[in-house]
């Protein structure tokens, strides 16, 4: 049985990742690998996916506070004018999968494994953060372009 406040989630995270396809005015779902949102204090609200706590090797291990923990010291090198190093890529751990930030901003970060075939779009709203799993054949560009898209509204 899910609770209200997990429809109201999957309500809104499934409205948010719908595409329109211009082409042939239909609507159209990415197949992402996994959704989850958690709040500005790292309380997970919605997990989906990949996110959900399994014994698979495809589940990703939440945890809010390293996503945060990033988006706060962004913040603060921007603040303290510090220079960003070139030769330290950050790395998020999610389980036993790494993966290697390759852009991050105060309200975006997009991350992948080596290889580049499994990839995260980090979106940072003023009421939480959305994380969106994928894998190839979805590219980096793709799915950060999309997001982006559809939390512009959210960020006003």
């Amino acid at each position: 049985m899910t609770t209200r406040n997990s429809r109201y989630w999957h309500s809104f995270l499934s409205n948010l990742l719908t595409s329109f396809n211009v082409s042939n005015d239909t609507t159209e779902e990415s197949s992402y690998d996994g959704v989850c949102f958690f709040t500005l204090s790292g309380r997970i609200e919605y997990r989906d996916g990949c996110f959900c706590a399994s014994s698979s090797s495809a589940s990703l291990d939440m945890d809010p506070l390293q996503f945060l923990a990033l988006f706060d010291q962004l913040t603060r090198q921007a603040i303290r004018k510090e220079r960003h190093i070139e030769s330290m890529t950050p790395a998020l751990r999610l389980g036993l999968n790494v993966f290697h930030v390759v852009i991050a901003t105060f309200s975006s970060i997009c991350a992948v494994m080596n290889g580049k075939t499994h990839g995260l779009v980090v979106e940072k709203l003023p009421f939480g953060v959305l994380v969106v799993a994928f894998s190839a054949p979805l590219r980096l560009e793709t799915v950060f372009s999309r997001l982006e898209d559809a939390c512009a509204a959210h960020r006003h």
